[in-house]
């Protein structure tokens, strides 16, 4: 491989090209994605700071957290909101970067391009992106769509349970300048993005119908620890 090459691949700016190096008998490690965290929002539903939920004693943040530590994703960035010193706190003891999206009424949208605007320094391949309101996600579930991503390199990849679409979702570092600056984007949200790639996504069936189950509300919440409760019987 000339140096010039082995550059551009460490930078992540050939990443598509890993499948034809491989066939070469080119030995080439992973490229390291990165992960972040959405808690940037009101909870207004909620009443309370979903990140600071209980979810099987520890707060929903910090069981997101140490799942992408589980999966060895050691570039961890999560995205508060203003005054989220309580959630600053909870997330003391793990490694990870967090930054600040003040515009909390522009919605997970916002919180997203906050995220890739500090993702730029180290430029990525990929971005993990995983809601706070979903930390009930297996962790076998998100094993198996990075798995996914290093495998086929799609632009988008994401789990599907019972035929819907869910989350978390695998951006690749070519759709991060589009999910910044669309238009659509800004109206829709990132769902604007994924439709407009549909047709290249990539889907992967999971058994888990977290996937798809947004701890929004109050009554989200109780159901949700009522069966947790259930299934320690």
């Amino acid at each position: 491989m000339r140096d010039n090459e082995l550059r551009l691949l460490c930078q992540g700016l050939i990443l598509h090209r890993l499948p034809a190096l491989e066939r070469r008998g080119i030995l080439v490690a992973p490229m390291p994605l990165a992960a972040v965290i959405l808690a940037g929002g009101r909870s207004a539903r909620m009443g309370a700071p979903k990140a600071l939920l209980d979810f099987r004693g520890e707060p929903f943040v910090v069981r997101i957290l140490e799942a992408l530590e589980a999966l060895d994703i050691k570039n961890r960035l999560v995205v508060v909101g203003p005054g989220s010193e309580s959630i600053r706190s909870a997330m003391a003891a793990h490694d990870c970067t967090v930054v600040e999206n003040a515009d909390v009424d522009g919605g997970p949208i916002a919180s997203l391009r906050r995220a890739l605007e500090a993702l730029e320094a180290v430029h990525p391949p990929a971005a993990l992106v995983w809601p706070v309101d979903l930390p009930h996600v297996h962790v076998a579930t998100v094993e198996r769509l990075v798995e996914t991503y290093r495998r086929r390199h799609g632009p988008v990849t994401l789990p599907t349970f019972a035929g819907r679409r869910g989350h978390p979702v695998i951006w690749d570092q070519d759709l991060f300048a589009e999910l910044r600056t669309s238009d659509a984007a800004t109206r829709d949200g990132a769902r604007a993005v994924l439709h407009a790639h549909a047709e290249q996504a990539v889907l992967v069936p999971v058994d888990d119908p977290a996937v798809t189950d947004f701890i929004n509300t109050r009554a989200d919440y109780e159901r949700l620890i009522r069966e947790i409760n259930r299934d320690a019987y």
